[in-house]
């Protein structure tokens, strides 16, 4: 077996990881970057953005956001959050965390949301930063790359880590890998940091955690939950495990054009089910309901946006889920194969909503507006996305056994962690 030595072993390049070996090249540690794909970004390349409470963006646009407010809705949502004391403290980072992406590491982003009705309500939307061209591997995964690149960082693709090692005194001093070219190799570190991901591709772990969506597909597609079971090997601690993993549009772009245009979601059969100003909603209640696709309407409003892009892209990319334009209702009708009768029916009572100003079905505030000819739709399946529960950690990082004692030498953080956050927001800071 080849022996490598270094201080520090990242495993895993995802969000995370990067940011942990950036931080790690800045400090002039010496490290090891192990991937098991053969690019770095992991599930984290489709991410459009991030969180960040009070960060100078926010205040350059004059979002006044209420840390106070942020934390006590985001701890109410129970199904989500984890460990309190864990999300407080990436809520107190967060502006120095996403600060530091873009004035130390080159990162970039559009801006907060355009156009945003301040005073509409608080939470993910007014705390959620766009990468460049919404894209976390643009704004944030190239970037991030290059400088390691500019580090001449020892970054190894294609390594996936098999086991911990162990000393002559039983302490763990590294991990067991097979490299690019199929060859064990033994790389020894006074510490190692488990940046893997989630487990939502791993099905046996979903079935028997998430039983209730072990026949929902994975969106995210190499979170197999390595990291998890590396660390319970050597004596870690599951936590949360049963937190429902959220739901995601298997075109999670498309979930995110209500933030930034108007469009009308509706069943199968036509009609409206959920307001549309928010992404992880729509899959929760087409599974609710039974539902097993659910449509996107929008119009000429998306297509001119200020994330033209986006839509342009996905509308070329997902030719075959495509419907439009069409010039009339009837003919929008036709094309997505609903009873005509009900989808205009669906607009009268949504365009007098608009007129009235107020959504009475759904409450949707961020563009309560009318669509108009040519109509054109997208059609959505429900996935499962990220999970959420992982390894019982300290609030300095460190794996911890069943007593609660710190596992030496080994760290977690990202997804492997039983995170604090419906998303993969938060797993930047945790790896800084």
């Amino acid at each position: 077996v080849e022996v490598i030595e270094t201080n520090i072993v990242i495993v895993g390049g995802g969000l995370s990881g990067l940011a942990a070996a950036v931080q790690a090249a800045e400090n002039g540690d010496d490290f090891i970057l192990l991937e098991a794909q053969a690019t770095l970004g992991g599930n984290g390349q489709g991410v459009e953005g991030t969180f960040a409470v009070d960060s100078r963006f926010q205040k350059e646009q004059n979002i006044q956001v209420d840390r106070s407010i942020i934390m006590q809705e985001e701890l109410g949502k129970t199904q989500w959050v984890a460990d309190g004391l864990l999300y407080k403290d990436l809520c107190d980072n967060s502006a120095a965390n996403i600060e530091w992406l873009v004035d130390q590491c080159g990162c970039e982003l559009e801006g907060t949301i355009d156009n945003y009705p301040f005073g509409v309500s608080v939470g993910s939307v007014d705390t959620f930063h766009w990468w460049k061209d919404g894209a976390a591997y643009v704004g944030y995964v190239m970037p991030m790359q290059q400088k390691l690149r500019d580090a001449a960082a020892d970054i190894r693709l294609n390594n996936r880590a098999l086991e911990f090692s162990y000393d002559e005194n039983g302490a763990i001093n590294g991990v067991y890998a097979i490299d690019a070219f199929g060859d064990l190799v033994q790389y020894q570190a006074k510490a190692v940091i488990v940046a893997t991901g989630g487990f939502s591709c791993n099905q046996e772990m979903v079935s028997t955690y998430l039983p209730s969506q072990a026949r929902l597909g994975p969106l995210t597609v190499n979170s197999m939950g390595e990291g998890h079971q590396l660390c319970k090997a050597i004596g870690g601690v599951y936590t949360h495990m049963d937190m429902e993993a959220n739901r995601m549009s298997d075109l999670a772009q498309v979930t995110v054009w209500g933030y930034f245009s108007p469009q009308v979601q509706v069943t199968p059969q036509g009609r409206r089910f959920i307001k549309e100003d928010q992404s992880h909603d729509s899959p929760d209640k087409a599974v609710e309901l039974g539902l097993g696709f659910w449509w996107t309407i929008f119009d000429d409003q998306a297509i001119n946006s200020s994330q033209k892009w986006n839509v342009e892209m996905n509308m070329k990319s997902n030719a075959d889920r495509l419907v439009g334009p069409c010039n009339s209702l009837d003919e929008l009708a036709a094309a997505m194969d609903v009873p005509a009768d009900t989808l205009k029916a669906t607009f009268e009572t949504y365009d007098a909503m608009v007129a009235a100003g107020e959504d009475t079905e759904f409450g949707k505030k961020l563009f309560l507006q009318s669509l108009s000819a040519p109509y054109y739709a997208m059609k959505h399946f429900p996935y499962r996305y990220k999970t959420h529960g992982g390894m019982k950690i300290t609030t300095d990082s460190q794996l911890t056994d069943k007593d609660g004692n710190p596992i030496p030498n080994v760290y977690c953080a990202g997804s492997t962690v039983a995170d604090s956050g419906s998303d993969l927001s938060p797993n930047a800071g945790s790896g800084l």
